[in-house]
Formats: structure tokens, sequence, C-alpha cells
């Protein structure tokens, strides 16, 4: 129902004004009410959104949409321990997304004899930009201008935690493994892990908008444990690889760039024990929730019920035609289809005399 009508007043004295009023004011409250009743019941479950294929992901708990950067499927994966790659924004993106979680492939031979269980860590780099001087040569002896590998000091743990064999699921980001490799990080396990009073003012877990950069280190312990990964081909270091379609349709998305592979834990501060390596998985970062779109019947019912629902209808029922005859007893409510013939009210007054009024013929607005 709408709380915005015209109305056309066909016959009343001047005495009658300040009564008329009175009443539509209090249906025109009556109807706001109703209207932002129904606002706020919809907003409650327009957050339960759940896409196929994981394109878009809700965190219920937070009201928060997850979009997922899928790689192109690996015909074939290489293993090590450790990857650090970089995520770009979007030139056109001037907010920055923020990284929510990683889904990543895990060598199944490269649980421990003995031991179905590995740990996972996820560092972020303190500063903006690229790990090392983006510069460098492979296997560069020369001192870089800046290098961050192998020194903890300039990066922030973001998560952590046990992987299970009986966690790994098949995914389609690879298409030739034949058993689950597959894991993904919860949602609410991947967040900065600080002590107690401290604060760097830097939150790692967000790429700076307008094609600003955000390094990662991801590893697995003990080192016998290994990712999946791919070679690069003809990637160059830095490069976006190329992604399966999936995140913003608005162009925006960020990319996955070509990064590093290492086979120590914790990862070495020796150049030549890096080499250039593509990660395989899935980038999910945050975007606010789509809202659901307003049902709408085909046809309006035939007749209006006779009994009040709890809630008003997102939009007024049509009758199928006036009445022949106007009531005389006054509603709580003007009706969604006024009548031919205006009703006539009789009001009271303290002389003891009646006063008639002639309500006029209302309009939708």
């Amino acid at each position: 129902m709408s709380s915005r009508r015209r109305r056309r007043r066909r016959s009343a004295s001047t005495s009658s004004l300040p009564i008329l009023s009175l009443l539509l004011n209090m249906a025109s409250i009556i109807l706001s009410t109703s209207s932002s009743t129904s606002s706020s019941s919809t907003s409650s479950f327009t957050r339960s959104i759940i896409y196929a294929n994981g394109q878009i992901v809700v965190d219920n708990s937070t009201s928060t949409c997850h979009l997922p950067l899928r790689t192109l499927p690996a015909q074939s994966t290489t293993s090590s321990n450790g990857i650090l790659f970089s995520i770009r924004s979007s030139p056109d993106d001037p907010i920055g997304p923020t990284i929510t979680s990683f889904g990543f492939h895990v060598d199944p031979n490269g649980f421990p004899r003995g031991n179905d269980t590995v740990r996972y860590e996820v560092h972020g780099l303190n500063y903006e930009g690229y790990y090392a001087d983006p510069t460098r040569q492979e296997f560069q002896l020369e001192p870089l201008s800046y290098d961050y590998r192998g020194d903890f000091v300039h990066w922030t743990k973001v998560s952590s935690g046990i992987i299970a064999r009986s966690d790994l699921k098949l995914d389609s980001t690879t298409v030739t493994v034949v058993e689950g490799d597959y894991f993904q990080i919860p949602f609410g396990e991947f967040r900065e892990f600080r002590s107690e009073g401290e604060d760097t003012g830097v939150d790692v877990t967000r790429v700076p908008p307008g094609g600003g950069s955000r390094s990662f280190y991801l590893t697995l312990v003990p080192t016998i444990a290994a990712f999946q990964y791919r070679e690069p081909g003809e990637w160059k270091l830095n490069e976006a690889i190329p992604l399966a379609g999936d995140g913003d349709d608005d162009g925006t998305a960020p990319s996955i760039l070509l990064g590093e592979g290492t086979v120590e834990y914790p990862f070495p501060d020796t150049p030549f024990l890096y080499a250039p390596k593509a990660f395989v998985g899935r980038v999910f970062y945050e975007r606010p929730c789509p809202s659901h779109a307003p049902s709408a019947s085909s046809a309006p019912s035939g007749r209006p019920t006779t009994t009040s629902s709890e809630r008003p209808s997102g939009r007024p029922s049509g009758s199928s035609g006036p009445s022949g005859m106007p009531s005389r007893v006054l509603s709580a409510v003007p009706s969604g289809n006024p009548s031919e013939t205006p009703t006539e009210l009789v009001v009271p007054v303290s002389s003891g005399l009646n006063l008639a009024l002639g309500l006029g013929e209302c309009e939708e607005g």
C-alpha cells in the first residue's frame, strides 16, 4: 500500500476541514508505520544468497558476501612447501578489496607418515606493493633495492590452522587429480593475529585501491607437506595470471599475480631458493551482498480477502469492481479501491447538531 494519495473534496463546510484533516493524518500514520515494518522485514532475509559453484558465498554471521577469483583449471601441477604472490586491485576500484580466504591444493602424498594432519599458515606483508624488487632477475645475486623474503618482521600472520586428510575435496581448479586435494580456509579464520596492544595501523588483508597490490606468503608445516601449483609457462613475474571469469561483473575484480615457490619452512632469505610459480585455487574477497528482488504475483486476485494479514502486502490487490452501494461505517484505513459515490460521515458535535461531511473520491498517486 502507498501512503501517497491525492484526495479531492467534493463538498464540505469550512468548519469540517479540521476533522477531515485529522482523519487523513491518522490514516497516513498507519500506512507509514506498515510500510516501515515491511521494509525492515525485507532487509532481514537479503543476506541469505548462495550461488552455485562458489560464485558468491555468504557468511551469514557477518552478512558478508565473498566473491572468488578462480584460476583456470590446471592440466598439471608441481609441488613445493610454500608460495609468495601478490594480489592487485583494479585501476577502476576506488576502495580496494579485502581478502577473506584462500582455497588451495595440497599434495595428498605430502602428509607425514603416520599423521593425517598438516598445518597451514598465511602471512600478509605489512606494506603495500610487492614482496621484493620487481625489477630483479631470476637467481639474481646482486643486492636488491628491497627484499622482504625470509624475514617475518615485515609480515603479519592472518590465518593458521590444521588440515586433516579428510578435509580435502575435489575441485574444478585442477582437472587431472582423481582424489580430493582442495582445502579452503574458513572465512572466520582469515584475520590478523596480533599480540595484545599491538597495532601497526595497517590492515594486511586489504589490497590498496586504484591498481595497488598486497603480497601474501602461504605455507605448510612440516616441510614435507606441499602445495600444488603451476609452472609459469610464458607468464612473467608479477604478471596477472588468467582467471576463470568469476569475480565482479562490473570489471573491478582484482588480479592474482605470478609469484614464487619455495622449498623450505620458514621461507628462506636466499634468492636462489625461489622459482617462479603460479598459484592454483581460489582467492576470496569481500563485497556487499546483493539484495533479493521483490516477488510479484502474475495477476491480482479476483476479490480481496476479508481478514487482515499480520503484515501489509508488497502491493495492494485489485478488486473486480466498486461496490454498488458505499458502506456507511468508517474504516480504519482508506480502501485501495474507493466506492463510486461519497460516503456520508455523521459526526456528533457538542451542540447536538449532526455535521455531514462528503468524503471525496480517492485516486491513486
